[in-house]
C-alpha cells in the first residue's frame, strides 16, 4: 500500500499512519469486511490507541511479503490483507468490549435514573443492602427503590418513560429496553408516565398492567386491594390467566388481591383526582408539559384559578364537607364538620369495600337533620377495611361531597387471664435487689416500681412516709432490678404492678427491707 513499493492509490480517501500512505474504505464491499460493520453497534467507536495497533500489524504483514511479489499481485494484495483486516478488528473489538466494562457501559446495558428525590430514599440493588439514594442514582435490572414518610422519588428510563413514587412507596425494575420497560409495584403508589411506542408493563402479584403512550396509577389504598386509576389513554389490565380489561381515561379499576378473585371498575371520582398522593404525581406531568387527561376533561386545576368562563360552565359548590372516622372493635365512629355556603337539605353516608363510595348505590344512612356532626357504623364485621364519604343532597342531586376515609375494623384482643406477680427483695452490694416473675399472662406492656420508706434516721433526706415509683418497659416474665438510690439505716417496702394497656392490672404482694446502718 505504499507508494514507493510501486501500488498506485487510488485518489480520495487517503489517510496517513507513520508517514505511510492507505485508503480508507480499501475494504469496502467485501463481504466479512461488510458483515463485521453490520456486527458491531452503530454507536460503538475504537479506541485511538487500538487503532494504532492494528494499523501498525497491517503494515507489519505487508512487509512481510518479498517486493518482487508485491509487484506481480498488487491487485491480489488489496484484498488479501482484507481478511487479516477482518481478524485483527475482531480481537481489537472483543478487546473493547472486555476492558472497557468497568469504565463504560456497553450499549446494551441500559439503566435508569433517579432525577428527583424528597425526604428519604433509598435504592437496593442486585448483590446489595439498602442505602441512602444519590441524585441521579443509576439504577440497573433488579434495582430496588423505595421512599419513606413524606418522602418522594422520581425515576426516569432510557426511552424517556417516568415513574414517580409518593411516601411510603417500592418498586422493582425488571427489565429494561430501548423501547419497552418492566417494573413491579411492590407497596403504596407509583404514577407512570409511558412515553408513545414504548412497551411498558406493570406487575403486582398476578395482577398486570400493559400500557402504550398512557398515564396511570397504582395504588395500595386498601390493604390486600390494588388500584388502577387512567389519567389518560387507556391500560390493559389482565388478573390471572384472565383476557386483559380495558381500562380507559377517567376510570378506576379495584381488583381484589386476596381469597375471592373480583374486580370492580368505575368512572374516577373528583375527590379522589384532588387526593394528595394522585394529585401531585398529575401536577408534576402538568409542569413538565405533558397532557392531564381526565384533569383537563373534569376541569381539575393545577393551582391556579380558571377562567371566568370555566367557571360558569363548570360552577363549583362552595360547601366544604370534613369527615374523620375511629375504628374500634364493635365498630366505627364518624364525625364531620360542614363549612362554606351553598344550600341542602340531606346528609348521606357512603360506604365501600372496595374503592371510594358513590351514589347511590354505596348510601348506607340518609339524615335529614343537616345539624347532625356524629353518627355509628356498628353492622361491619373485624378485620375487613371499610372506605367512607359523606354527600350534600338538595333533592335528589348531591352538591358536595366530603373526603374520603379508610379504616379498618380490629380483630378483638384476647382478654388477659388471672395473672399473679411474685417479689423477693434483699440487701446487696450496691443497694436493695429486687427479682420479680409474672404467671397467668402472656402479653403486658411493663413493670411499675413503688417504694415507700418505712423508718428514715432523722434529718434524712428521705423522711418516713417518701415515696418514689420506678416505670419499666418489658416483657420479661421474670425480672430483675437494682434500686441503689437507698440510704443506710433506712427500712423500705416495695410492690411492682404488672402494666396492661397502660393501666395497672395487678400488684406483687409488699416486701420489706431493712438496709443496715454504717
Amino acid at each position: 500500500m505504499r507508494e514507493d513499493r510501486g501500488l498506485k492509490l487510488p485518489r480520495g480517501n487517503q489517510r496517513v499512519h507513520r508517514r505511510k500512505r492507505y485508503v480508507e474504505g480499501v475494504d469496502s464491499g467485501h463481504p466479512v469486511a461488510e458483515a463485521l460493520r453490520e456486527l458491531c453497534p452503530p454507536d460503538s467507536e475504537m479506541n485511538p490507541e487500538a487503532r494504532e495497533r492494528m494499523m501498525d500489524r497491517l503494515f507489519f504483514v505487508q512487509r512481510s511479503i518479498p517486493p518482487e511479489k508485491e509487484k506481480r499481485g498488487a491487485f491480489r494484495w488489496r484484498y488479501a490483507i482484507v481478511p487479516a483486516a477482518a481478524l485483527a478488528l475482531t480481537a481489537v473489538l472483543i478487546l473493547v468490549v472486555l476492558f472497557s466494562a468497568g469504565q463504560k457501559s456497553v450499549p446494551w446495558k441500559l439503566f435508569a435514573s433517579i432525577t428527583e428525590r424528597d425526604g428519604y430514599v433509598e435504592v437496593l440493588k442486585p448483590e446489595g443492602s439498602w442505602r441512602r439514594a444519590g441524585e441521579g442514582e443509576r439504577l440497573e435490572v433488579g434495582s430496588r427503590v423505595r421512599s419513606g414518610p413524606r418522602s418522594y422519588a422520581s425515576v426516569v428510563f432510557p426511552e424517556g418513560s417516568v415513574m414517580r413514587l409518593t411516601d411510603g412507596s417500592e418498586a422493582r425494575i425488571k427489565s429494561l429496553g430501548s423501547r419497552s420497560v418492566a417494573v413491579e409495584h411492590v407497596k403504596g403508589s407509583t404514577y407512570h408516565r409511558v412515553q408513545k411506542g414504548t412497551e411498558y408493563t406493570v406487575a403486582n402479584a398476578d395482577v398486570s398492567f400493559r400500557a402504550l403512550g398512557t398515564a396511570f396509577n397504582v395504588e395500595n389504598r386498601v390493604p390486600k386491594q390494588l388500584e388502577i386509576v387512567t389519567i389518560e389513554n387507556a391500560v390493559e389490565v389482565e388478573v390471572g390467566s384472565h383476557e386483559p380489561i380495558k381500562v380507559s381515561q377517567g376510570e378506576v379499576m379495584v381488583v381484589a388481591m386476596a381469597g375471592e378473585k373480583k374486580a370492580e371498575k368505575q368512572p374516577v371520582s373528583r375527590e379522589r383526582l384532588e387526593e394528595e398522593r394522585l394529585y401531585a404525581s398529575a401536577k408534576k406531568d402538568a409542569e413538565a408539559g405533558n397532557p392531564t387527561g381526565i384533569y383537563k376533561e373534569l376541569d381539575v386545576t393545577m393551582d391556579q384559578k380558571p377562567p371566568k368562563e370555566q367557571e360558569a360552565q363548570y360552577p363549583q359548590s362552595k360547601l366544604v364537607i370534613s369527615l374523620g372516622a375511629v375504628a374500634s372493635e364493635t365498630g366505627v365512629s364518624l364525625n364531620w364538620g360542614v363549612s362554606g355556603e351553598g344550600e341542602y337539605d340531606a346528609l348521606a353516608l357512603l360506604r365501600s369495600e372496595t374503592s371510594a363510595p358513590t351514589l347511590p348505590a354505596d348510601e348506607i344512612s340518609r339524615y335529614s337533620d343537616i345539624s347532625m356532626t356524629s353518627a355509628t357504623d356498628n353492622s361491619l364485621l373485624q378485620e375487613h377495611t371499610y372506605q367512607y364519604r359523606l354527600a350534600a343532597l338538595d333533592g335528589p342531586a348531591s352538591v358536595a361531597y366530603s373526603n374520603t376515609v379508610v379504616v379498618t375494623v380490629p380483630k378483638p384482643r384476647p382478654k388477659p387471664g388471672s395473672a399473679s406477680m411474685n417479689l423477693i427483695a434483699r440487701v446487696g452490694a450496691n443497694g436493695v435487689l429486687l427479682e420479680w416473675s409474672v404467671t397467668g399472662a402472656s402479653r403486658f406492656d411493663g413493670f411499675v416500681v413503688e417504694r415507700v420508706v418505712e423508718k428514715a434516721p432523722p434529718r434524712s433526706a428521705t423522711p418516713t412516709g417518701s415515696s418514689s415509683v420506678k416505670r419499666i418497659a418489658s416483657s420479661d416474665v421474670l425480672y430483675s432490678y437494682a434500686d441503689s438510690s437507698v440510704a443506710a439505716g433506712h427500712t423500705y417496702s416495695y410492690r411492682v404492678g404488672l402494666v396492661v394497656d397502660g393501666s395497672v392490672m395487678v400488684y406483687s404482694k409488699t416486701a420489706a427491707v431493712e438496709v443496715p446502718a454504717k
